[in-house]
């Protein structure tokens, strides 16, 4: 059963009308009859605009869907979204030894010029991150990541340069590409004085063939080859084995203890044999370098691809181990982290829901005050409105009606109470409303107990028996 306003609104507009027709001297009952009146439109009014869209009372929910709604999204973001990322990669590496690890869907693969092309995409937002060899100079607010690729460093040396002579041109790959630029760092360790010119014709050494007679020629000024390459591909193979020819040695590029500082080199022993078994290349354990390649990420990339990117280089398979699946401390601190960061966010949301339920209890205290107010009105106003005793026919007739009206009151505020109420279930968690409700039941049962006082008849008082036969003290007094 649903109350209706306009009944109330009825209701006492009515009772308004018997004030003003059975008790019109009583100016403060026809002011508490006004008062009634107003909450009662009020409460209309407040109905009607709780219905709109933007209403403040849809404000809490609004706040919980939308919260839900976030933290889902979030959820997902985080976990479940399966991310496109495009991935640009150097001409000079867009091989296939490379392009293996971005076969999934998600992943988008772009070629660029130079990797200084893929940086400036990186940069400019163009592409989420560039696959470059390191060594090249990165802009230290990009994200820079190190995959488990790596490249080796090779130097080769003429076997008739005089020991004496100083290097004064080198070999190398592209210019300003991941050989050029680590080239350069050695040399500037080695010796900054003497930095070599650079020709860079790696990639333009072409091997002869069956069909194809090479057409690149060895300048006799060259004096040394610094390359970072795959020694595993087999161009690079075929290339190392025709300077081998021309008369170059492989030789140690060591610079000690400055390869700390250059950040990104690894000490290697390359074994006897690593490069080909027949010729065995190098014919020695040589002492070299690997280089890694990097992934260059844009800014504010999330933590989430960053994962996902990582696993692009794992292998198909990893080694079965126990302590891969046992459940330790490790584990279970991991697990209390989340849970402990998941139930903060949760109770955010509950603290942010109260907070906003708060402000339209706020809003809802004034009107509660107001109809409490009405109460304390009408319980002064009838106080002194007594039935028993009362000995004159007409004052106990406009007694009755008044008490009466009072009580026909106090359902009205009742009803608007039990209205607001019914219209906004969250005052039910409001203690404003149960104490109005308590106090117009008990005014109201006050006054049922002085009007069931009408029924009773009081006799004068009469004087006691001993009062009439004992003397005055003035007959007393006159006798003595």
């Amino acid at each position: 059963m649903n109350l209706k306003i306009d009944g109330i609104i009825e209701g006492a507009q009515k009772i308004r009308e018997k004030v003003a027709l059975e008790l019109p001297t009583h100016s403060g009952l026809a002011g508490a009859v006004e008062e009634v009146n107003k909450a009662a439109a009020e409460a209309k009014s407040v109905a009607q605009r709780r219905r709109r869209l933007f209403s403040l009372s849809r404000l809490p929910a609004a706040f919980l869907g939308l919260a839900i709604l976030a933290l889902l999204a979030w959820i997902y973001w985080n976990f479940f979204l399966d991310r496109r990322v495009s991935v640009v990669v150097p001409e000079l590496d867009y091989r296939e030894e490379n392009l293996r690890f971005f076969r999934k869907n998600s992943i988008i693969r772009k070629k660029a010029e130079s990797s200084k092309v893929a940086i400036d995409d990186v940069v400019s937002g163009k592409a989420d991150v560039a696959y470059i060899q390191a060594g090249i100079d990165v802009k230290k607010d990009l994200t820079v990541l190190q995959t488990p690729i790596l490249e080796d460093v090779l130097w080769m040396v003429r076997k008739d340069r005089p020991a004496d002579r100083p290097i004064s041109m080198v070999i190398t790959n592209d210019q300003d590409e991941g050989s050029h630029r680590v080239a350069i760092d050695f040399f500037r360790k080695w010796n900054p004085k003497q930095i070599p010119d650079f020709r860079h014709e790696w990639k333009d050494v072409v091997v002869a063939s069956d069909n194809l007679a090479s057409t690149y020629q060895i300048a006799p000024q060259v004096d040394a080859v610094f390359v970072v390459v795959n020694v595993a591909d087999e161009l690079n193979q075929l290339r190392i084995k025709e300077f081998l020819k021309a008369g170059f040695q492989l030789a140690s590029p060591y610079i000690g203890a400055q390869s700390q500082k250059l950040g990104y080199t690894q000490e290697f022993r390359m074994p006897a044999g690593y490069i080909s078994q027949t010729p065995q290349i190098p014919d020695q354990e040589l002492l070299t370098y690997r280089v890694p390649n990097v992934l260059v990420a844009k800014r504010g990339i999330s933590d989430a691809t960053l994962a996902n990117l990582s696993h692009l280089f794992e292998p198909d398979s990893k080694k079965l181990q126990s302590v891969d699946f046992d459940f330790n401390a490790k584990d279970a601190s991991e697990l209390f982290q989340g849970l402990d960061a998941f139930l903060g966010i949760l109770i955010n949301i509950i603290l942010g829901f109260i907070a906003v339920l708060g402000l339209e209890m706020w809003v809802y205290r004034k009107r509660f005050h107001a109809l409490n107010s009405l109460v304390s009105l009408l319980s002064m106003l009838q106080s002194n409105k007594d039935i028993l005793g009362q000995t004159d026919p007409d004052r106990r007739s406009e007694n009755l009606q008044y008490l009466s009206t009072v009580s026909d009151l106090l359902s009205m505020i009742s009803a608007i109470n039990g209205f607001y109420t019914q219209e906004n279930s969250s005052l039910l968690f409001n203690n404003q409303s149960e104490v109005i409700h308590e106090r117009c039941d008990n005014l109201k049962l006050n006054i049922q107990l002085k009007i069931l006082h009408a029924g009773i008849q009081l006799e004068p008082r009469k004087p006691k028996q001993d009062e009439q036969s004992q003397p005055s003290i003035s007959d007393q007094l006159a006798k003595s």
